[in-house]
Formats: C-alpha cells, structure tokens, sequence
C-alpha cells in the first residue's frame, strides 16, 4: 500500500476536528474551575475571594458556682393573750335629755311710745338761756290720760325727782297745745337745775305702787340751749 501524501483538505479537516476537541477541553476545564470556586470561593487561583466573616470567639463557660442556700431565721409572734372583757351588770338606765325652757320676759305695764324729741321749750319764754328739763305724757292704748303713775328721774350725780303725769294742770293743757302729743291733760315736766349748755346723763323710769312698771329711757342732754327740752312720752300697754 502507498502512501498518500494528505491533501490540502484533509489537512483542513485535521485541524479543525483539532480545535473543537481543545476547545472542548477548555470548556470542561473552565466549568471545572467555576465548579470549584462555587463549593470553595477561597480557592487560591479565585481572583474574586469574597471577604472572610470573623466569627465573635466564643465565650468561655464558667462553671456555675453553687451560692449558699440563704434561710431565713425563725421567728414567732410574741404570745398573744386574749383579755377578757368585763360584763356590764346592772341595768343601765339613760339619763333624759333636759330641754331648755324659754320664759319669755313679761311686758312690763308701760313702755316708751316714741323716740325722745329733743326740742326748745316754749312755757316759759321769761326763762333765761340756763333753763334744761324733761317733760313728757302718759296715756292708755286709747289715748285716754293716765295720771295714777309716778315718773322717776334721776342723774348720775345722786339727784332723783318724782313726778305724776297731770300733777299740773296750769300747764298740762299748754304743753299740748305746744307740742301736740296725744292731746290729754297726763302731762308732767321736770326742770333739771342744771345748765342748757352743759350736757348730762338722765334716766327716767315709770313707777306704779312702787315698783317699776316700764324700762328705763336714758338720754343726754345735747348741750345746746335750742334743745334744752327733752320730751319722753310713755304708753300703758295693758
């Protein structure tokens, strides 16, 4: 048999069934390499390591130490001993409630029928400008005069006058006609022995067999001899 010199072709043949077979061993060795940087990336001919994670080292165990077991000591309450409680014996009986009485106060026989009148008197215009005094009235409920009663006047300096209603009947019916009033003859008046400018202290009180039948009415003389008149009417309220 001879041989035969390869023709151009076949040589062409050759060397591209040449280049497949090394590429294919190429491709092997390359899915090779990425096989084996997948199950181990820090590979030395891996040219992208991805960065290694450093664990935290772990903590050492201790060996538990066993702490003393802690007991409470005992105590107990001090002993109680009940106490006895006494028996009342005997029938208690309570004691009433008192209630306040209230007496109301009696009214007495007279009473002031107005307020005092301070005034300038008129009987006795030939008075000099010294002259001072109290006068008044006494009359029932109706109006009708009461002359069976005493006035009582007195000063803080030991001086007492008594005097009745219509004890004068010269100027009782004068006086009504200057001061009005109610109009009956139960005046009375008291001239004070004292000064019109000077002021006092007088008290003046109705009396009946005696004792005191109305409250006592104290008044200041004003000092001024244009008011040198006190004028205290009484009413009898029974």
């Amino acid at each position: 048999m001879e041989w035969e010199e390869p023709t151009r072709e076949k040589k062409g043949q050759g060397a591209a069934t040449g280049g497949t077979v090394f590429f294919l061993i190429l491709t092997v060795l390359v899915l090779l390499c990425y096989l084996t940087i997948f199950l181990n990336p820090q590979i030395a001919f891996n040219p992208f390591k991805p960065p290694v994670l450093k664990l935290p080292s772990p903590v050492p165990k201790v060996a538990a130490t066993e702490l003393p077991t802690f007991t409470p000591p005992l105590t107990y309450p001090p002993t109680w001993t009940p106490t006895a409680t006494p028996t009342a014996t005997g029938t208690f009986t309570p004691r009433p409630t008192a209630t306040p009485t209230f007496t109301p106060k009696p009214v007495p026989p007279f009473s002031l029928y107005w307020d005092p009148v301070y005034t300038k008197q008129k009987m006795y215009p030939d008075a000099s400008d010294w002259w001072t005094g109290v006068a008044g009235e006494v009359a029932d409920r109706a109006g009708k005069p009461v002359t069976n009663a005493t006035i009582r006047i007195w000063d803080d300096f030991g001086h007492v006058w008594e005097t009745e209603p219509g004890n004068a009947p010269d100027y009782a019916d004068h006086y009504g006609s200057a001061y009005g009033g109610r109009g009956t003859y139960a005046w009375w008046e008291q001239f004070l022995y004292d000064s019109c400018q000077n002021s006092l202290t007088i008290h003046v009180q109705v009396f009946r067999n005696g004792q005191p039948a109305s409250g006592v009415v104290t008044v200041n003389t004003t000092g001024d001899c244009d008011k040198n008149l006190v004028l205290i009417h009484f009413r009898k309220n029974y």
